[in-house]
C-alpha cells in the first residue's frame, strides 16, 4: 500500500510516510461505511479496467469544499 498526498496551497504530489485521521466516533463510521462501500464496488470492476478510485467528497453529503478529501486507488 502506498499513500499519497499534497500539502496545504500546493500542487506538488508527494509519498506520504504517515497518515492520521483526526476525527469523531461519527466521522469514523462514515469512514468505515465509505470503505465497505468502496470496496465492493472496486471489486466489481477489479480485472476489467486498469485502475478505479473513488473520492470520499462524491460520498460524503456533509462534505464541503473545505474539507480535506481522500482518494481509494485500486489497480
Amino acid at each position: 500500500m502506498r499513500m499519497y498526498g499534497y500539502q496545504k496551497e500546493c500542487e506538488q504530489l508527494e509519498e506520504l510516510k504517515e497518515v492520521a485521521f483526526e476525527c469523531n466516533i461519527e466521522e469514523l463510521e462514515n469512514i468505515i461505511n465509505f470503505l465497505i462501500v468502496v470496496k465492493a464496488e472496486h471489486e466489481r470492476v477489479a480485472g476489467k479496467t486498469e485502475l478505479c478510485h473513488s473520492h470520499y467528497r462524491d460520498w460524503d453529503k456533509k462534505w464541503t469544499p473545505n474539507s480535506p478529501d481522500f482518494i481509494i486507488v485500486t489497480k
